[in-house]
């Protein structure tokens, strides 16, 4: 005997927002998932542009890092020549235009000539179009980013009273360090440059500086200072005391540019260090008002 069951409204009605409950829910929770899953932006690529002495309208470039989800990366594995060669192939190719940059301003574009197999890099020569913004011997940077160094330049050469301001802090620093009145008379100023690197309208200054005795010793010297009051304080001290090798390879360190690359209205600074028969790049960046190394990579290493 079949019995027949009477459906109740109540019931049916219920079920029903249960179901449509658990849809929401789990639409809601897809929806989450979409939006947390990682999103791979395109790599971002600096490299720094170096005047080359055959034209004052081309520039070799190097490549520094690949900035890929925020992390800074190597551009291509060392000692591994098919990478280096894919990756010129690919960065380096003919035709391609870079942003070019100075002072973590846009000063113009940078053209793809050719690239070529380095000491375990890769080197390129670019076209260069910047109206004069970029000074005579003096290095900046490329990149592919649309977003990097979208602000004016700032930078410029230092007056007469920053460069005297900077010349007694520096003295300052050879004097502790054991610097004899002898020695202090002997500092060349390598170079020396006036930056605004936080965009508060106030310019630091970052300069490089050497000390080198008939008997070949050497005191290398790379200063950031910020305005202080009437003067300057040191923010950074890179300070070397070695003796020249036989070869006369000197290890100082120069400053190369500045470029805001992770957006927190900073510009990190970017400097080139010699070596032994090499030289590479290394990227400072400020944290808790003081400098700090972040990252290096080789540029030429024979």
């Amino acid at each position: 005997m079949k019995r027949h069951y009477q459906k109740n409204p109540r019931v049916m009605f219920v079920v029903a927002i249960f179901l449509l409950l658990g849809l929401t829910t789990s639409s809601s929770r897809t929806r989450l998932a979409a939006q947390r899953a990682p999103v791979n932006k395109p790599d971002i690529l600096v490299a720094v542009v170096s005047p080359t002495d055959s034209a004052d309208s081309e520039g070799n470039m190097d490549a520094v890092v690949l900035i890929r989800n925020g992390k800074l990366r190597q551009p291509y594995p060392e000692y591994n020549v098919p990478a280096q060669r894919k990756f010129g192939s690919v960065y380096f190719a003919a035709g391609r235009k870079y942003r070019l940059t100075f002072g973590g301003g846009e000063v113009g574009t940078a053209t793809l000539k050719s690239f070529s197999m380095g000491c375990n890099n890769v080197h390129a020569i670019a076209q260069l179009d910047h109206h004069g913004k970029i000074p005579a011997k003096l290095s900046a940077l490329a990149t592919n980013s649309a977003s990097l160094g979208n602000k004016p330049t700032a930078r410029r050469a230092p007056t007469d009273v920053e460069r005297a301001a900077s010349n007694l802090l520096v003295a300052q620093i050879y004097r502790t360090r054991g610097a004899s009145p002898a020695l202090l008379r002997s500092v060349v100023t390598t170079n020396l440059t006036a930056t605004d690197l936080n965009g508060d309208g106030k310019f630091e200054l970052i300069g490089s500086y050497t000390i080198e005795t008939k008997s070949r010793a050497r005191r290398d010297l790379l200063l950031i200072a910020e305005p202080a009051g009437a003067g300057f304080k040191p923010t950074l001290i890179e300070y070397q005391s070695y003796k020249l090798p036989p070869e006369g390879f000197e290890s100082a360190i120069n400053f190369v540019d500045q470029l805001d690359i992770d957006g927190d209205g900073i510009a990190e600074v970017f400097v080139v260090q010699h070596g032994f028969d090499a030289y590479g790049y290394s990227i400072y960046k400020q944290r808790g008002g003081r400098w700090r190394a972040v990252y290096s990579t080789s540029g030429d290493a024979c």
